[in-house]
């Protein structure tokens, strides 16, 4: 009889010791942990103050969030010919959306998600989102690897006489 006594005491001691597979020895955080980012959102500026812009390699074609009076505006804007005087251009500014709201991750401010409150308070069918998409590519024939970072951007603008959907992709280091 002392024999189940002394090992349920030894059990006992041992869980408040430590003792065994695991202890008190500290544990790593779950992977997850380490991946999760937050998002704060963009601050009131100035009107015309620029909150991200992406430009593409040809022609000084560009995408801009600026900040508004009543929000924010994403546009996209390109150089055109005048078709009536070759000699000139004009900036053409083709607006994809208009927001109430914008947050940016506090890990990469140009990670952003800007969206328009409706009056009953639901989020409006008007929205930005991008993301940094990491790729890495294999060199045919090689052992070789590329990597490189993109930003995607997809602009929903769900009112009437708009363009649904509009997707468009930049290198990371062109975006600020």
């Amino acid at each position: 009889m002392r024999s189940p006594i002394r090992f349920s005491a030894m059990i006992l001691m041992s869980a408040l010791m430590g003792a065994g597979c695991n202890g008190a020895q500290p544990q790593d955080p779950p992977p997850e942990a380490e991946v999760v980012a937050e998002t704060a959102e963009v601050k009131q500026g100035a009107v015309g103050d620029v909150v991200l812009r992406c430009d593409e390699f040809q022609g000084g074609t560009h995408l801009e969030v600026v900040q508004t009076a009543t929000g924010f505006e994403a546009a996209y804007v390109s150089e055109e010919y005048d078709p009536w005087d070759c000699r000139c251009t004009y900036t053409k500014r083709e607006i994809l959306g208009q927001y109430n709201q914008c947050r940016r991750s506090t890990v990469d401010p140009r990670i952003m998600n800007c969206y328009r409150i409706e009056p009953s308070g639901t989020i409006g069918k008007v929205v930005l989102s991008t993301t940094r998409v990491q790729k890495t590519q294999m060199v045919i024939g090689s052992s070789t690897t590329v990597n490189y970072s993109e930003l995607s951007v997809a602009a929903i603008n769900q009112d009437p006489g708009q363009t649904p959907r509009r997707d468009y992709v930049f290198p990371l280091s062109d975006c600020q």
